[in-house]
């Protein structure tokens, strides 16, 4: 985000050419504010890492320490470990806590977090949501009581778990808290008939609160086909849950109905490499997410989340990606999960800033193809393509009229794969909402 900033200069220049643009007596008074922003742009720095990874604490080949040395060879500094929360399963276990607290004292430069992956009710083990704490001295009674109350696997009592009591309950139990903890719902359309159900599983969860932030539409298990393990009715675009790789699916739907939640988290979802099985990437070798974070702690990292301030990318073909919206008149340019209001009619520019590696995951030659802006209203979702070539750092803009209804803005990069699937990153999205505008005379 260092990047939106040094681009302040060159969003007032737009500023500039716009007014020129306009008759005297129909300029719009330049009220471009933040309403919702985060107070680390700017002095925040850039980690990656993977959030979703499982151990032989469930149902993973290797054990915490083993995975933590691989994600650190592959380029690593932050690892999540959600083992499955099964009650069978030693997920949340006083083992596996003994466990975490050997990787954070044996890799003291590595981000650690524990948590679980939640079978979420009344689902049984069909759907799955990744919980993340903060490292503290209760990250391990959250857990364990977490897990025994509403985990949806393995039930033989009654009443069953309840889905807005569990997200009730851990909401009130880290009210305390500085940093909330985060749910992310994995691999969302895997066993679905359709992608759009996953609308009303979040729109009914969000209710309840905000925990849940989005989506893990950059599923893992990439290494072996069917991709993502996808084997039902949908299958990956672009090896993305189509929630977010279709334009106008569940993740646009939210948007256009005011439900801002995060999509581009990228994971390996990491059990085993072995050919025979799984064949999953060690984590950051294939699928990595880029967070910008105000600290490199688990609190920063979670900030970050829950902020939206991350990116998803396959197969490294891109570094520090810096989306951002400059409007005439806004203090600085706003970043994904920030919300500003322009005056209706008012011309914003989307910006996408970029290094291109030299050589991507495999080593081979790399490039970008193209950067896509989403453009989101509440009646149309549109994609505004600019081509870039090239390594290096990279550059593309767009601009954007704000309608009276406003925008939301997400962008995304294509390497183009002639046999397919096409490489990709994505972005988080941005808020731009619209006012009557005022004119001078």
């Amino acid at each position: 985000m260092k990047g939106v900033i040094r681009r302040l200069c060159g969003s007032l220049a737009v500023a500039t050419g716009l007014m020129v643009a306009l008759t005297a007596d129909q300029q719009p008074q330049q009220n471009a504010r933040f309403v919702a922003q985060h107070d680390w742009v700017g002095k925040g720095q850039w980690i990656r890492g993977d959030t979703h990874v499982h151990t032989r604490f469930s149902d993973g080949g290797y054990s915490p320490a083993d995975v933590a040395t691989q994600a650190v060879k592959h380029g690593c500094e932050v690892i999540g470990f959600p083992d499955h929360a099964a009650r069978r399963l030693k997920g949340a276990s006083p083992e596996y806590m003994a466990a975490i607290q050997a990787v954070r004292k044996a890799q003291p430069a590595l981000v650690v977090i524990a948590g679980l992956e939640w079978n979420v009710p009344p689902f049984g083990g069909d759907e799955h949501a990744t919980l993340l704490v903060a490292e503290g001295p209760r990250e391990e009674s959250i857990l364990a009581e977490f897990k025994r109350r509403f985990d949806d696997s393995d039930v033989v009592d009654s009443p069953k778990p309840d889905v807005q009591a569990a997200l009730t309950w851990l909401a009130q139990t880290t009210a305390a808290s500085s940093v909330k903890p985060v749910v992310i719902y994995n691999h969302p359309s895997r066993k679905d008939a359709s992608s759009m159900q996953n609308v009303d599983d979040i729109v009914s969860w969000r209710k309840v609160n905000d925990l849940v932030i989005g989506f893990e539409s950059g599923v893992g298990h990439q290494g072996s086909l069917p991709l993502g393990s996808y084997d039902q009715k949908i299958s990956l675009v672009d090896r993305w849950d189509p929630v977010a790789a279709r334009t106008g699916d569940a993740w646009d739907t939210l948007l256009q109905r005011n439900v801002d939640v995060h999509g581009a988290m990228a994971s390996s979802d990491f059990h085993t490499p072995d050919p025979r099985d799984l064949n999953d990437f060690w984590p950051c070798q294939f699928s990595e997410t880029w967070f910008y974070v105000p600290e490199k702690t688990t609190s920063g990292v979670l900030q970050a989340i829950r902020a939206g301030t991350f990116v998803g990318v396959h197969g490294q073909i891109a570094r520090q990606v810096e989306f951002s919206l400059s409007a005439p008149g806004l203090a600085r340019p706003a970043v994904p999960g920030e919300r500003i209001e322009v005056s209706a009619g008012t011309t914003i520019t989307a910006e996408m800033s970029l290094d291109v590696p030299r050589g991507d995951w495999a080593g081979r030659f790399n490039r970008v193809d193209a950067i896509e802006f989403i453009v989101v209203t509440p009646k149309s979702v549109e994609v505004k393509a600019q081509p870039i070539s090239g390594v290096g750092a990279q550059r593309a803009s767009e601009r954007i009229t704000v309608g009276p209804e406003g925008v939301v803005v997400r962008a995304r990069g294509r390497r183009i794969v002639p046999d397919g699937p096409d490489l990709m990153f994505y972005t988080n999205a941005i808020r731009v909402s619209a006012v009557r505008p005022l004119v001078t005379q």
